[in-house]
C-alpha cells in the first residue's frame, strides 16, 4: 500500500496502517468529539427569490384626456378632454377667471344700470316689471341657503320679473320676448327663470338686479333654481351617472340624485358644468363681479329636488 512502508506493496501488506475513523466500520463508541463532524446539522430556511414585479398592464380601453388633467393647458381640441365641448369651454373660462393675464377673454361687462332697462325714456326700449317685491328665500333652497349662512328674513330678498318684446326681428328666430326672473339678497343671486330672444345675458341682468341693494364683495353664492335646460341637464346627467354604481337608475329617477354632489376646481366635472349654457353665465357673473385674478367658483354643487339645482361657491383666493 503506498505511503504504509518503503517497499510500498499495494496493498498486499499486512503491515497496513489503520485506517482513519472516517473510513471502514466504525469503532466502539467513545466520548463526544465536537470537531468529529458527528453533530446534527441544523437546517437554515431560505427564502425563495421573489418573483420579478411586473407591471400591470393598462386596459385598451382606457383612454387618456391631457387637458382634462390638473394644471393642465387649455386645448382647442374637444377630443383632448374627457367631457368634449363643453369641458373644453368650461376650461376656458376657469383660467380667464384664474388669471388675468390670460388672453381673448369674451366676456362682456354689463354697460348698463338695471334702472335704466325699466324706466328708459323711449317706450321701445322700456323693460315691463311683472313684479318686484321682497319675500323669503326660495322654498326649494330653504334648508341649503340656511346651512350656507345666506339670511332667511321673510322680508330678505328681492324678487323681481321683467319682459320685453323684441323689436325687431331676430335673423333667424324672428320676433320674440325675453323675460328674466332673478331673486336676490346679501351674498347670493339666483336665477328662477330665464329666456333671452335678443336682450343682455342673463348675467348682466342678474348683476345689474344685485347692485341696487347689495355690495358685490359679499356675493358668495349662485343658484341655479329648477334647471330644463337641455344643454345644461343633459351635461349634468351625463357626468352624474359616471360617479355612480352600475346599474344605477338615471340622474331624474334615482333616489340617490337627491344627495348633493359637489365638484372642486379644476375637475374635468367641474370644468364641464362651468362649459354649459348656464354654467357660462355663473363664470360671467364672476367675472364682472371682481377683478379677473381675485376670486374663483371654488365648487360646483348639484342635486335633484324634482328637477336639477345647481349652485356655485365664490371664494375670495386670497383667503384660500
Amino acid at each position: 500500500m503506498p505511503g504504509c512502508c518503503r517497499w510500498n506493496c499495494f496493498g498486499i501488506c499486512r503491515r497496513r496502517r489503520p485506517r482513519s475513523p472516517s473510513f471502514g466500520p466504525p469503532g466502539p463508541p467513545g466520548p463526544p468529539d465536537p470537531t468529529d463532524g458527528n453533530d446534527p446539522i441544523v437546517l437554515q430556511f431560505i427564502a425563495p427569490v421573489p418573483p420579478p414585479v411586473v407591471p400591470t398592464p393598462i386596459s385598451s380601453n382606457t383612454t387618456f384626456f391631457p387637458s382634462s388633467q390638473p394644471g393642465s393647458s387649455p386645448s382647442v381640441n374637444p377630443n383632448d378632454y374627457r367631457y368634449g365641448e363643453h369641458e373644453m369651454r368650461g376650461h376656458l373660462r376657469q383660467r380667464w377667471i384664474d388669471d388675468a393675464n390670460e388672453p381673448n377673454c369674451t366676456v362682456q361687462l354689463p354697460d348698463f344700470e338695471f334702472r335704466h332697462l325699466t324706466h328708459a325714456k323711449h317706450r321701445s326700449q322700456r323693460w315691463t316689471t311683472n313684479f318686484n317685491r321682497w319675500n323669503g328665500r326660495p322654498r326649494v333652497f330653504e334648508e341649503d341657503i340656511a346651512d350656507c349662512g345666506l339670511p332667511v328674513g321673510e322680508q330678505n330678498y328681492h324678487d323681481v320679473k321683467i319682459s320685453k318684446e323684441s323689436v325687431t326681428a331676430h335673423p333667424k328666430r324672428g320676433r320674440g320676448t325675453n323675460f328674466y326672473h332673478i331673486t336676490t339678497a346679501m351674498g347670493v343671486i339666483v336665477l328662477r327663470n330665464a329666456y333671452r330672444h335678443d336682450g343682455p345675458y342673463w348675467s348682466q341682468i342678474a348683476l345689474a338686479l344685485y347692485d341696487v341693494h347689495f355690495a358685490r364683495n359679499a356675493l358668495r353664492h349662485i343658484y341655479l333654481e329648477n334647471v330644463v335646460n337641455d344643454d345644461t341637464t343633459d351635461c349634468v346627467r351625463t357626468i352624474w351617472a359616471e360617479t355612480q354604481p352600475p346599474n344605477t337608475r338615471m340622474f331624474d329617477m334615482a333616489p340617490e340624485a337627491v344627495n348633493q354632489v359637489a365638484w372642486d376646481f379644476d375637475t374635468p366635472e367641474y370644468k364641464a358644468i362651468l362649459g354649459t349654457e348656464l354654467g357660462k353665465g355663473a363664470a360671467a357673473i364672476v367675472m364682472s363681479a371682481y377683478p379677473r385674478g381675485t376670486h374663483r367658483i371654488a365648487r360646483i354643487v348639484v342635486w335633484r329636488f324634482g328637477v336639477l339645482q345647481v349652485r356655485f361657491d365664490i371664494e375670495n383666493k386670497s383667503y384660500m
